[in-house]
């Protein structure tokens, strides 16, 4: 039977409704915790509005998961100089790898994951334009609400995942990753099979 320490502090449970449920309008909290906060404290659960408001936010926490990731799997992450059409440099080996980062808070209205390959967003003056051919590497595809990195080395202009596909993904982010490997001549086929077990089909792109 656990211990409970008196002074550890009690986590409230991630499903409570009180986490998530919207918050009346003060202004005198949102003086104390600020707009942001109060905004994105009840992530997932936010507007389409209150999504492009806070993209960049939004990004941040998306590159930050993947720059986790790389970090605990010792590829050595380090973010893009600025105007850099990719997002982190990984290091495998004797290689460098240029990752492009896509975040999605969760499934559209069709209940699906949806990801726009573009550079740009709505309120950019230049608007959206296509990503100049060898760009990048590989793609890390984040769905937020759920904590999910999808790797994947096809260049195309959109991806679309179901829930199922998400969920059967979950854990296996390494599997994926090396995946790409393979695919970018970095691992050969023997080294990948050593990698992956022969019952997980990594691929997702």
């Amino acid at each position: 039977m656990p211990h409970h320490h008196p002074h550890q502090p009690s986590l409230p449970h991630l499903n409570s409704p009180a986490i998530v449920a919207p918050v009346a309008h003060d202004p005198d909290l949102e003086a104390t915790l600020g707009r942001s906060f109060m905004t994105l404290s009840r992530f997932p659960t936010l507007s389409s509005a209150e999504i492009c408001r806070h993209a960049p936010e939004i990004g941040n926490a998306g590159e930050a998961l993947v720059a986790s990731w790389a970090a605990r799997h010792g590829l050595h992450p380090v973010p893009a100089p600025a105007g850099a059409q990719f997002d982190h440099i990984f290091t495998v080996g004797q290689h460098l790898l240029r990752i492009q980062t896509k975040t999605t808070v969760g499934p559209g209205r069709d209940g699906q994951y949806h990801f726009r390959m573009t550079r740009g967003n709505s309120g950019d003056p230049h608007g959206t334009r296509r990503y100049e051919q060898g760009a990048y590497d590989l793609s890390a595809l984040v769905c937020l609400d759920r904590g999910v990195v999808l790797f994947t080395r096809e260049k195309k202009s959109s991806f679309t995942f179901t829930v199922d596909a998400v969920e059967a993904a979950r854990g296996i982010e390494l599997h994926c990753f090396c995946d790409c490997l393979l695919g970018l001549g970095i691992l050969t086929q023997q080294q990948f099979e050593d990698m992956v077990p022969d019952d997980i089909s990594p691929s997702f792109g």
